[in-house]
């Protein structure tokens, strides 16, 4: 009801995105021990999911990448941690009970908000390597089986996008950007890039980390998420 007022308030000031207004409701967030109950102390802040998310982001830092400046740490702490938690309720179905674990919420692993952002850092990592991007590529030779499956994927972010919007399913995207990062997870530790048999094969590879790297981009932007550069 306060979504519906609200929506009818914006619509009496003037505003002309209030008839685009959706109210998207999701399924009731309880604990492994029961339902929330404030009057009972059973009862999660998000306040303390996120410092604790960024913490954990912190220790990880800390131990992977103890050269990274500390302002840039608590940036990318920031990215992270809030990342993980709204992948933790866009991946999962809108119509369907989340039960809410803090271990599962904040994983780095899996299918998660920093495994995803993860793929778009390695992304950065190589262009950045590369010193930048060539002017032209071309795909004329016999492509690995990642390439190809990479290249699918790309091919069904506009559909994708489409079908998220249309159906009103952040899980359609949540699983689409989960999907491409796992498959150039794959393509990152089996295909050369910048050590290519070819100046061409590079040139072309490049092309297609830039693009996978756009894409996550975009798909993160999509479910509110940041794509940080370095992790």
């Amino acid at each position: 009801m306060h979504l519906q007022q609200a929506f009818k308030i914006l619509e009496l000031w003037g505003f002309p995105q209030a008839t685009k207004c959706y109210h998207l409701a999701y399924g009731f967030v309880s604990l492994p021990e029961g339902a929330m109950s404030a009057r009972r102390g059973q009862v999660v802040l998000f306040k303390d999911v996120l410092d604790e998310a960024c913490r954990r982001v912190h220790a990880a830092i800390d131990e992977k990448n103890p050269d990274l400046p500390l302002e840039q740490r608590d940036v990318v702490a920031q990215q992270v941690g809030l990342g993980a938690l709204i992948y933790s309720l866009v991946s999962v179905d809108n119509v369907k009970d989340i039960v809410f674990e803090w271990d599962a919420a904040l994983s780095f692993d899996g299918k998660t908000g920093p495994y995803i952002q993860n793929a778009h850092v390695r992304a950065s990592s190589i262009l950045k390597k590369a010193g930048g991007l060539p002017p032209s590529a071309s795909f004329n030779y016999a492509l690995h089986p990642l390439e190809v499956e990479l290249i699918e994927h790309l091919s069904h972010f506009p559909a994708t996008v489409q079908a998220a919007a249309q159906e009103y399913k952040p899980l359609i995207m949540a699983n689409y950007a989960y999907d491409l990062a796992k498959t150039f997870h794959s393509f990152y530790h089996e295909v050369p890039v910048l050590q290519a048999e070819s100046e061409a094969m590079k040139n072309a590879r490049l092309h297609l980390v830039a693009a996978v790297r756009q894409t996550l981009a975009n798909a993160l932007r999509l479910l509110d998420i940041q794509a940080p550069e370095v992790m």
